[in-house]
């Protein structure tokens, strides 16, 4: 069954249409969460919040975008208020099990030193404002396209190049300063 379908159902008061919305979509709502805030509890908690306030909402979705697209812009929206309510602490935390990307290498010394870069890398993602982060994670890690981004983040196509543009610089210089930093700490 087509999300259409469900969310009409769903809109009609059928509780199990919403679960079946929530299977299909809950690891992608995860995902965004989990990379927004770098945490699995926190993530899983937010997930929970994000269907509440969905099943609380869906009577009033209106078809103008994808379920998916109005899916994402909730998840996004509850995890930059999140992670705006703890604005007083720039650092947040990251779990190891987050450090897990890929791991391709043999040796132990691979395997660590492909962990340091991630920890690197993830250090300057934290460093980003929320809405950077957000196109970062959407474009780069969740592969949405820029039209889904727009529709997701409520701005317009040019809006959405000129963040990602921005937030790319941004990272870039972070992990050059951050390299620079860490060359010369060893000499």
């Amino acid at each position: 069954m087509e999300d259409v379908d469900l969310v009409k159902l769903c809109q009609k008061g059928d509780t199990v249409a919403f679960e079946r919305l929530f299977q299909m979509h809950r690891d992608r709502v995860y995902g965004v969460a989990y990379k927004m805030l770098n945490n699995q509890e926190d993530a899983l908690d937010l997930t929970q919040e994000i269907f509440l306030k969905a099943y609380q909402k869906i009577g009033k979705f209106n078809f103008r975008s994808s379920f998916s697209t109005w899916l994402y812009r909730l998840a996004v929206n509850v995890c930059i208020d999140e992670l705006r309510k703890r604005k007083s602490v720039r650092e947040y935390p990251m779990d190891d099990s987050f450090q897990q990307i890929s791991s391709n290498s043999n040796t132990p010394e691979e395997e660590a030193i492909s962990n340091e870069r991630e920890k690197f890398l993830w250090k300057a993602i934290n460093s980003l404002k929320e809405k950077e982060r957000a196109v970062i994670i959407l474009r780069d890690m969740e592969g949405l396209s820029y039209n889904e981004i727009a529709e997701t983040l409520k701005c317009s196509l040019g809006r959405v190049k000129s963040r990602i543009h921005e937030a790319r610089n941004k990272l870039k210089s972070v992990l050059q300063a951050n390299a620079e930093l860490n060359v010369n700490s060893r000499r």
